[in-house]
C-alpha cells in the first residue's frame, strides 16, 4: 500500500458523492485537504472485518469487492464498489468496526477520509449534520418503501419496475447492470435463479433482450401491461 497526502482541487467524485451533499466548495476543499490518497495493488485490504473504523474512502479509480467471510471459509461477494461510490461510510456513521472486508480487486486509487476530520467538520457546521441527517431519513424511507415493494408485488413485477427505474420509458434503451445479477436478484429479494427465470420468460415475451449485464428495452408498452 502506498499512502501519500495529497493537496489540490476535489476530484468530481468527492464534490458529487451523495454524503457531502449541500457542502460549499469551500467546505469541501477544507476537508480533501486534510484526506489522504491511498494506491492499492490488486488483492490489497483496504480494511478488514472487525478492525476499527478509523475512516471511510471514496473510490478514485478502480474497484473494491466487500466481501464476509463465513467460519467454514467461504467468502460471499457482498458489493463492488466503483469510481465515485464510497466504502466504509456506514460503519464510520455508526461509529463502529467494519462489519466485513473491502479488499480491491485491481489497481485502485482511494481518498482516505478520516473520522476524526469529517466529524470535526460536521461539529463546527450544524447546517452539514441537519443535511446529513436529512440525508439518512430519506434513505430509510427509501428502504421502508423497498422493503414494503418486495412483500407487496411479484418478483416479475419487482424486475420491471427496477428496469423501467433505470431508463426513459421508450423502447430500444439499454440498461446496464453495474452489479452482478446475483447482487441485483439480492436487491430484489430474489434468489439469482429466480432472477434469471424471470429475465428468460420477459425476453421469450420479447418484452427484452439481454446480452450478459446488458438489457435492452424492446417494449416498454409490453412490460407495462404485463401482468404475471
Amino acid at each position: 500500500m502506498n499512502l501519500a497526502k495529497k493537496k489540490c482541487k476535489a476530484p468530481l467524485s468527492f464534490i458529487k458523492h451523495p454524503i457531502f451533499q449541500g457542502w460549499t466548495s469551500e467546505e469541501i476543499l477544507a476537508l480533501y485537504e486534510v484526506c489522504e490518497t491511498i494506491e492499492l495493488q490488486a488483492s490489497d485490504y483496504v480494511f478488514q472485518r472487525d478492525q476499527p473504523c478509523y475512516a471511510f474512502y471514496l473510490v478514485e479509480q478502480g474497484e473494491v469487492e466487500l466481501q464476509w467471510k463465513t467460519k467454514t471459509g467461504q467468502v460471499k461477494v457482498l458489493h463492488q464498489r466503483t469510481k465515485g461510490e464510497a466504502v466504509g461510510d456506514a460503519c464510520v456513521l455508526m461509529g463502529d468496526k467494519y462489519r466485513v472486508d473491502a479488499i480491491a480487486t485491481e489497481n485502485t486509487t482511494l481518498i482516505r477520509i478520516s473520522k476524526q476530520h469529517f466529524y470535526a467538520q460536521l461539529s463546527t457546521k450544524p447546517h452539514l449534520m441537519m443535511r446529513l441527517v436529512n440525508l439518512l431519513s430519506q434513505n430509510l424511507c427509501g428502504l421502508f418503501g423497498d422493503v414494503l415493494t418486495a412483500s407487496s408485488i411479484s418478483g416479475t413485477q419487482r424486475v420491471i419496475n427496477y428496469l423501467l427505474a433505470k431508463v426513459p420509458l421508450r423502447n430500444h434503451v439499454v440498461v446496464e447492470l453495474t452489479s452482478s445479477k446475483a447482487q441485483v436478484a439480492a436487491a430484489l429479494n430474489l434468489t439469482p435463479e429466480h432472477f434469471s427465470r424471470i429475465l428468460h420468460d420477459l425476453a421469450k415475451q420479447s418484452f427484452i433482450e439481454v446480452t450478459g449485464r446488458q438489457v435492452a428495452i424492446e417494449d416498454v408498452d409490453g412490460l407495462l401491461a404485463y401482468s404475471r
